[in-house]
């Protein structure tokens, strides 16, 4: 486990329910190559805030990389409702980038 996981992890025992901080540790572990840890903690930070377009855009990308395309679709649907309502312009490009690649 890398020393920043470990930082994040005890930062989370402080606050389980912390949304920024168990998107952070999704980031670590997806770019660990943890496709289902990173998956499940991103999972975790939108059931705190459902209001983050990257965390549905990450998750969406992880989902991918582990075979589960029918659900990175989904994911990516709520993102870009996220990014929508948020008048976050380069997420729902993003977002929408990432869904095309997914229908490949």
């Amino acid at each position: 486990m890398s020393d920043r996981l470990e930082q994040l992890r005890q930062l989370l025992e402080t606050d389980p329910s912390d949304p920024f901080c168990l998107y952070a540790i999704g980031m670590e572990y997806m770019n660990q190559g943890e496709h289902t840890a990173a998956a499940a903690h991103l999972e975790q930070s939108l059931l705190e805030d459902p209001a983050q377009p990257y965390a549905h855009f990450h998750r969406a990308r992880c989902l991918a990389r582990l075979g589960q395309v029918p659900e990175a679709l989904k994911a990516v649907e709520i993102g870009l409702e996220v990014a929508e309502a948020n008048e976050d312009a380069k997420a729902c490009s993003e977002l929408m980038d990432l869904k095309e690649e997914l229908h490949r």
